[in-house]
């Protein structure tokens, strides 16, 4: 080993020790932070915006009724959707990885009257939670009244695109898939995959649902999924251009592109939604 290497060594593992310890007190110091400063922020812009929520004060109804729901939405709203709900008097459970950034997403949630289950999806095998399909199927199994939500396209993308997790949640708690969508007129997007929507105050936001959907006979064969799968993607899709034709927003490209899917010839819920 070269003399330059052996001097950097040393080096190198003091600067690594360092790095960890700054990173674990600034993530702690932000958990501490981010719910106050998450809700005083949302609080403002509630109130100084118009906001016409629809049918989403029903959602606890129609969770009792089916004996739980799950909820899908896309990435990009969660800013909104985190205050949304409970101004709008829904409490739901979210699905939040065990690692630093889902530990500060918890707190924000437990601060606005969520629920949460740690274990969401992760790049790295440490940070993921084999159990948490059994821990959600208990919860539901446990209470009438949970409602589970699941950003589907995240957390690394691509946009717009549905991931199977909540849909075999549903599929193994007996419950049917209800899809969200809360979104405002005026939003600063951040340059990130899912160009994640920062709603702004003195707007306009109004809440869209589509469903609730039952998961067909067959999907607990691939196949079946799959089209399942698509049938929701598309629209999802869909209720999420609604939201921006109600703006008068152009539609972005990417979502445009998800739209022009060509939609399974059957998944045997078309007839079934409420």
């Amino acid at each position: 080993m070269a003399e330059s290497e052996r001097r950097r060594g040393p080096w190198r593992r003091l600067r690594h020790f360092l790095r960890r310890r700054l990173s674990r007190r600034l993530i702690a110091l932000a958990g501490l932070s981010a719910p106050r400063l998450y809700r005083s922020y949302m609080r403002l812009v509630f109130a100084t915006s118009r906001v016409e929520v629809g049918d989403f004060p029903k959602v606890p109804a129609l969770c009792v009724e089916h004996g739980g729901l799950v909820q899908l939405f896309l990435h990009e709203g969660l800013m909104i959707l985190g205050y949304g709900y409970p101004h709008a008097g829904v409490r739901a459970w979210g699905l939040v990885s065990l690692g630093d950034a889902g530990e500060v997403l918890a707190r924000v949630l437990a601060g606005c009257g969520h629920g949460v289950v740690r274990g969401g999806s992760s790049r790295r095998a440490s940070r993921r939670n084999a159990n948490v399909l059994d821990e959600m199927v208990e919860l539901v199994s446990s209470r009438d009244d949970v409602v589970l939500g699941f950003a589907v396209d995240g957390t690394h993308g691509p946009a717009y695109r549905i991931k199977r997790g909540g849909l075999v949640v549903a599929r193994e708690c007996g419950v049917p898939v209800q899809l969200v969508r809360i979104w405002a007129r005026r939003n600063l997007r951040l340059g990130s995959w899912d160009r994640f929507a920062i709603p702004l105050p003195f707007n306009e936001i109004h809440y869209h649902t589509a469903g609730p959907f039952p998961v067909p006979a067959d999907a607990d064969q691939e196949a079946g999924l799959e089209r399942f799968r698509r049938f929701l993607e598309i629209a999802l899709a869909d209720l999420a251009a609604e939201s921006h034709r109600a703006f008068e927003q152009a539609i972005p490209p990417k979502l445009a592109e998800v739209r022009r899917t060509e939609p399974p010839a059957t998944v045997g819920v078309a007839d079934g939604a409420a």
